[in-house]
């Protein structure tokens, strides 16, 4: 199965969980599998319409997706990492 990199500013919602192991063959489904466990993930990576964040970004091994990511099919052993770009000042 997947999993799912938490930023730390996003584990609010997953009770502090840095790697979340779900069930997902897409980008979407991975996304979703996190939000059904731990309510509230979503709405932190993802815009009410479904579209990214401008400020999130998706890794699949270290790569960077592109427009299409939330689309992207996974493999069992494929590690998905949210990055959020949080501004400081």
């Amino acid at each position: 199965m997947p999993v799912v990199l938490i930023p730390t500013a996003y584990r609010a919602p997953t009770q502090g969980k840095a790697e979340i192991q779900v069930e997902g063959t897409t980008v979407a489904a991975c996304l979703q599998a996190v939000e059904d466990a731990h309510p509230g993930f979503r709405e932190l990576v993802l815009d009410p319409k479904g579209s990214l964040h401008p400020f999130v970004k998706l890794f699949v091994n270290e790569e960077q997706l592109g427009g299409d990511a939330l689309d992207t099919l996974l493999a069992s052993d494929d590690r998905l990492e949210v990055l959020a770009a949080i501004a400081g000042g």
